[in-house]
């Protein structure tokens, strides 16, 4: 079973899908790793029930490096991307290594001048 996750605009899509024997024998015997292999076919898996649980037994396979999360950084997602893939827990969705951006402004406000925001009354 492969469960696919994926966040269009306002929500969370869970997928299920199972490997049909066909599929797996095409699987075993195939070596091409381009993105278009050849003989590849829908019919070598089947969309699947899920059911949600709070004792989901599986494992995750996440990047071996970064993040896994490209909400934030849109602009450095690419459908041709290489990495590696390992077997850890994810990170939390709102994660600091998902966020780099973020942290980097948190970081340099403290060293900017504030300005002048505000009168002053007591002058």
């Amino acid at each position: 079973i492969v469960v696919t996750c994926s966040f269009p605009p306002g929500s969370c899509s869970l997928t299920a899908y199972k490997l049909t024997p066909s599929g797996y024998e095409w699987g075993r015997a195939n070596k091409d790793t381009s993105a278009n292999p050849q003989g590849y076919s829908p019919a070598h898996y089947d969309k699947v029930q899920l059911l949600l649980s709070d004792r989901f037994m599986g494992f995750y396979m996440v990047p071996d490096t970064g993040s896994w999360n490209y909400n934030f950084m849109g602009v450095k997602h690419s459908t041709s991307m290489k990495y590696g893939l390992r077997l850890a827990n994810p990170r939390e969705f709102y994660h600091e290594i998902h966020r780099p951006t973020h942290f980097n402004e948190f970081a340099h406000l403290e060293d900017a001048d504030p300005g002048v925001d505000m009168e002053n009354l007591f002058a």
